[in-house]
């Protein structure tokens, strides 16, 4: 069941990188090994929970544990790249990787000015909001991937649900200003939009 796996993923995580160091260190048994691993991340998605379950735990793989050896870690990003299992946990890691600064870099760095009078003045930047709708976009973003990675899920259901929230706004005069509510759920649409992107991109 979903729960016991859940319940099992750190002994799961740690046999399946034992079955990696094989695959890795002892190249006779490679085909054999690699079989069995598949035969595996196969039966997983027997059940529809599986490809949620797959999903977050290649992401485990990939962003490593305190207790691994670097040879470990090594091993674990080898696995998330060998098996197309794993292939929309790449791409979340590729646009992860291509952002050229970390958020809080980014947000930091922002200046804002505007004109008044004929006179430009400086704008108050609300920093701690813009990190906050950082952080609630990825986490509505890691839960929709989660959620629509099934390839039997309704992708347009996605499409629509998101389409519906910016909807609601329209029309948007934009020489008035965006409101809380506004400002409130762009990181949902900007999850929806990403996460639509990423599966039809795998």
């Amino acid at each position: 069941s979903h729960h016991t796996a859940k319940e099992n993923r750190d002994n799961f995580r740690r046999c399946f990188l034992d079955m990696g160091h094989v695959l890795v260190e002892l190249l006779w048994f490679k085909n054999t090994t690699k079989s069995v691993m598949c035969d595996v991340l196969e039966y997983c998605l027997s059940d529809d929970w599986g490809y949620s379950f797959l999903f977050k735990f290649g992401h485990c793989l990939q962003r490593g544990d305190e207790s691994d050896t670097e040879v470990d870690r090594q091993v674990a990003q080898l696995i998330v790249a060998e098996f197309s299992h794993f292939k929309e946990v790449l791409t979340m890691v590729w646009n992860e990787e291509t952002s050229q600064k970390p958020a809080n870099d980014t947000v930091h760095g922002i200046k804002g000015q505007r004109r008044k009078g004929g006179i430009m003045e400086e704008l108050h930047i609300k920093r701690d909001a813009l990190l906050e709708s950082f952080h609630s976009f990825d986490a509505q973003y890691k839960k929709l991937l989660g959620e629509y990675i099934n390839p039997d899920a309704d992708m347009n259901e996605l499409i629509q649900t998101t389409a519906a929230i910016t909807n609601k706004f329209k029309p948007l005069d934009c020489g008035s200003g965006w409101g809380e509510e506004v400002k409130q759920q762009i990181p949902y649409i900007l999850a929806g939009v990403f996460t639509v992107f990423t599966i039809r991109r795998s």
